[in-house]
């Protein structure tokens, strides 16, 4: 009785194609570009754009500090690898004391800070404040640093770093049960989780599509005697006949095949294949929190739509990695800098983000004319109260005076 052999027709039919793999470790998925490395990179980097101003620095002594020692370029990459990994963190180096050491009230000079990444850090062996009368009770106070590489090795040596030198950069919240197994017990969630499985599957979305137009034109070919052939072992026949009329259809648009055999091309349709792409695309941006206008370039859709929108979702997207991960971490680089000696800092500052959104000169001016339209509106209300005797000119003069209109002002005493 003659046996079909699944195996030989796979082969007569398809060939030896084998199965892609792809890059499982998020680090090496960024490496690569393309969407993981903007959904990385975008909030990071829109974070740091604008830099931060220091409220009550009247001579930029502290700002002039964070320009040497690029608080900018250092604090965008803390973020980039905070957003892929949980966190990371700043460490400042010293002219004064011994990493080991806590960071005395007066340093010589905070000559650098460096980026050390989560999968460099960890708590040294019984490296926590064991005293109940600190507020840092069972939080670390020593952490240990392995050195990024030797030599283009994985170094296997670290180095000890007292808390107070090492700035934490926190990633995405997690719940405390889920940080009980932590490299570091301020680690947070990473943005790449559950964005770069979306990726995946937008990716095999786009895949799939090449195969569908591929065989938009699908041809089926009946074959006299195929499983004759194919039971005889003869699949290199099979496959030399299959591509020999896909060869002639492709150069001369006609096929020539045996009379007993039969060769017939489906037309497939592609409708709501772009609207599916869509979709996906969409899953990517909701997972990853950017909107897909920055993320893919597309322009807005929908009727008057501007686009303002999704740049305002972005930009607060941003100012909370601004308040949640960067802040706390400049709030300590600006007192170790106000430590040095030979700096004149402010007694008083505070850590001031200046606004992401830049209004362009036509909503400028729609903003100057309707501010204009309200004080008419509140000049015509104070004539008709002057008009009608329900307060007197004096009145008036006081209440314009309180509110510094037309360079009216109340004087200490009046």
């Amino acid at each position: 009785m003659p046996t079909y052999k699944e195996d030989g027709y796979r082969s007569a039919l398809i060939g030896n194609s084998r199965r892609r793999s792809f890059a499982i470790d998020p680090a090496e998925q960024y490496a690569r570009g393309g969407i993981e490395a903007r959904v990385i990179d975008v909030p990071a980097d829109v974070a740091m754009s604008r830099g931060v101003n220091i409220d009550g620095d009247d001579e930029r002594i502290i700002e002039s500090e964070l320009e040497r020692i690029d608080l900018v370029g250092n604090m965008s990459e803390a973020l980039r690898w905070a957003r892929l990994d949980g966190g990371s963190a700043l460490l400042l180096l010293t002219d004064t004391g011994m990493l080991s050491d806590p960071l005395p009230d007066t340093i010589g000079k905070l000559n650098e800070i460096n980026v050390i990444e989560l999968h460099q850090l960890t708590v040294a062996p019984g490296g926590y404040y064991n005293d109940p009368t600190l507020s840092s009770y069972g939080q670390p106070e020593f952490y240990q640093v392995r050195p990024a590489n030797v030599g283009g090795q994985q170094s296997q040596a670290y180095f000890i770093v007292h808390e107070s030198r090492l700035l934490p950069v926190r990633g995405e919240s997690l719940p405390t049960r889920m940080k009980m197994s932590a490299r570091v017990p301020w680690q947070g969630r990473s943005a790449a989780d559950a964005s770069f499985d979306t990726i995946s599957r937008y990716r095999e979305s786009l895949r799939l599509s090449m195969e569908v137009l591929k065989r938009k034109q699908q041809a089926v070919h009946k074959m006299s005697g195929l499983a004759e052939l194919i039971q005889n072992g003869q699949e290199d026949l099979v496959r030399k006949r299959v591509d020999l009329v896909d060869d002639v259809r492709s150069l001369m648009n006609g096929v020539a095949v045996d009379a007993e055999d039969d060769y017939t091309v489906y037309d497939q349709g592609l409708s709501g294949i772009r609207e599916l792409i869509g979709e996906f695309q969409i899953a990517v941006s909701a997972d990853s929190g950017i909107p897909v206008t920055s993320l893919f370039g597309r322009s807005s859709g929908g009727l008057n739509s501007t686009g303002e929108g999704d740049l305002e979702g972005l930009y607060d997207m941003c100012e909370g990695i601004q308040r949640t991960s960067a802040q706390p971490a400049i709030v300590r680089l600006v007192d170790a800098i106000t430590r040095q000696r030979g700096i004149n800092a402010p007694d008083k500052w505070s850590v001031e983000w200046p606004s992401l959104w830049t209004p362009t000169d036509a909503q400028q001016a729609d903003t100057r004319l309707k501010n204009a339209q309200a004080m008419k509106a509140e000049a015509d209300s104070r004539m008709i109260d002057l008009d009608t005797g329900t307060v007197t000119g004096d009145e008036v003069r006081d209440q314009l005076a309180r509110d510094g209109l037309y360079g009216m002002e109340i004087g200490d005493g009046d």
